[in-house]
């Protein structure tokens, strides 16, 4: 029987350094060895080279042209057919999001053999005219785009939006596969654990989570959903869940009293902590600017362990999750969100009090399974293993 190609993984981000990139990266590596691929990792994320749960990562000494040298010759001591995916956003393989050498190093790899595809999680940086100096950064952005996708024997985007913008700087016949991004938040199963977060966080209240960055796109459409949601419902506990919710916990308490005594903000948290608190949630209200997609991980940690969410449709929306999973609401319309919210609430403690809550999350859960976890993701990149460099 012939072996199959190893998956050598490029990646600029890998843990220890946090990132979503990275996170991803660990989790489809180690996937990817569990269906008894051979796996390596290259990355300049660590300093040193190890192996463990079957995925072997090596230490690359940067990004630049050095490196990209020492990382071929690296890579030749390995057996071809090489197999390269690499994980792609713009401004996570250094130079300011500007480094053109490295995907003409992969356009180089191609054409000695090596059978180079990219995962998109990004495509490049938009043009615009508030700030005009970041257009050569989109040009440039653009240039890196269409030499990966010479390079490239196929492309996946993380979500469908991105499909058409990139197909028009590809080369004829390339296919694009999309390959949602699963939650990298695991899910655990302690029932009593998650009661008695409920019973900490909630203090006999109902439990209004939302879990993710608080970024400036973000932050100012979930303050205001979250004024409509206490205009609804003033006894609701809001439970924020990321590194930065005690910043915006802060921001919250100072821009309206309502919050004064009813939001909760634990910082930090494992992995496993996180998975513990959204199932300990009511409901999660997750707005999104573009709309929810499948490149978002903190509404795929929600689907993941079976919380009611509450969402936004838009243009990036993909039409399989808000015909399945969620409430939606439009992206400015933040009583609309928070309205939703409020009557969903009101259906899980319904649900909760009849003992149907369980089955209502279980739902959710195999609809995560079925359409996004890594399982489908592995599955959707060895659909084609047995195929080469084009």
């Amino acid at each position: 029987m012939t072996q199959k190609p190893a998956w050598h993984l490029l990646t600029g981000e890998y843990p220890p350094d946090r990132g979503g990139i990275g996170d991803y990266t660990r989790l489809l590596a180690r996937a990817l060895a569990d269906q008894g691929r051979q796996v390596h990792v290259w990355t300049p994320s660590v300093d040193a080279d190890s192996e463990a749960d079957g995925v072997a990562v090596h230490a690359m000494g940067g990004v630049g042209r050095d490196a990209l040298r020492q990382l071929g010759e690296a890579l030749e001591r390995h057996p071809a057919p090489r197999r390269l995916l690499v994980q792609y956003a713009p401004q996570a393989w250094g130079m300011r999001g500007m480094n053109l050498p490295f995907t003409r190093w992969l356009l180089a790899r191609r054409r000695a053999g090596d059978d180079v595809r990219v995962m998109f999680h990004e495509p490049y940086f938009p043009f615009g005219w508030q700030r005009p100096q970041r257009n050569l950064l989109a040009a440039v952005n653009r240039l890196m785009a269409s030499t990966l996708l010479r390079a490239s024997t196929r492309a996946y985007v993380s979500t469908h939006v991105w499909e058409p913008l990139l197909a028009a700087l590809a080369p004829p016949g390339l296919t694009f596969t999309v390959l949602p991004i699963p939650s990298t938040i695991p899910v655990v199963d302690d029932p009593e654990r998650v009661a008695r977060v409920r019973r900490e966080v909630g203090e006999g209240r109902p439990i209004v989570a939302h879990f993710g960055t608080y970024g400036d796109q973000i932050g100012p459409a979930l303050t205001r959903a979250l004024q409509a949601l206490i205009g609804y419902r003033p006894d609701a506990r809001i439970l924020l869940l990321g590194n930065r919710g005690p910043d915006f916990a802060e921001q919250l308490r100072a821009s309206d009293e309502r919050f004064r005594d009813n939001v909760v903000a634990p910082g930090y948290q494992s992995p496993e902590d996180v998975s513990v608190h959204l199932q300990a949630a009511g409901v999660a209200i997750q707005p999104y600017p573009d709309g929810a997609d499948t490149r978002r991980t903190t509404l795929m940690a929600c689907l993941a362990n079976g919380v009611p969410t509450v969402t936004t449709r838009g243009p990036g929306c993909a039409s399989i999750i808000l015909g399945q999973a969620v409430s939606h609401a439009a992206p400015g319309d933040a009583d609309g969100q928070g309205q939703c919210a409020a009557e969903l609430l009101a259906s899980a403690h319904i649900l909760l009090e009849s003992g149907d809550l369980d089955e209502l999350r279980a739902k959710a859960r195999a609809f995560y399974q079925r359409e996004f976890a890594i399982e489908r993701t592995v599955e959707r990149l060895l659909a084609d293993d047995d195929g080469g460099a084009a």
